[in-house]
């Protein structure tokens, strides 16, 4: 996260300090990299491009359901994505007054998803582990539900009280 003043003329780049936003240090620039690494390498598109195919592909799942790494081949499975609780979000200043006494400018379709923080997903080992067992002898063991059971398995998010619950019937 480093920003620096825009310059489009490439030599002078060598000259320009930036600061760092996740520390607030200054640094400059260098076109190449130094032993000591306390300068900034600009990316160009041919270093981006290079890196492309080892980039991991965080949208997606591997095949087997875990996490893709940057050597996962073959057919890619969907990630599913579950919002949270929904917050909405205050303007900044009330525009209410500038447009008059609109009804409408009350109600915002702004919103932020939150993380749902009480719910826990299952180690992938253990999630490849408990899948050989066979879901109708990890329900019979647990107890809980069929939807439940596959939720774990598949790594859907659960609440921490039913991984936990399951844990112990299917270890003991």
């Amino acid at each position: 996260m480093f920003i620096t003043p825009y310059e489009s003329d490439r030599k002078k780049w060598t000259s320009l300090r930036g600061v760092n936003l996740i520390d607030g240090q200054p640094y400059q620039i260098s076109m190449q990299p130094t032993p000591y690494q306390d300068k900034v390498i600009p990316e160009s598109f041919r270093i981006l491009l290079r890196k492309y195919p080892g980039k991991l592909e965080v949208k997606s799942l591997a095949p087997d359901g875990t996490p893709c790494t940057a050597t996962t081949h073959g057919l890619l499975r969907r990630a599913r994505i579950k919002a949270g609780k929904l917050v909405p979000v205050g303007k900044e200043t009330d525009r209410r007054w500038e447009q008059g006494d609109d009804p409408s400018m009350i109600d915002s379709d702004v919103y932020v998803y939150e993380k749902r923080t009480r719910l826990v997903v299952a180690d992938p080992s253990e999630r490849k582990k408990w899948s050989s067992i066979g879901v109708r002898r990890l329900m019979r063991r647990s107890g809980l539900s069929q939807k439940a059971v596959y939720a774990i398995i598949e790594g859907e998010a659960v609440r921490r009280s039913t991984l936990t619950m399951f844990r112990r019937a299917i270890d003991t």
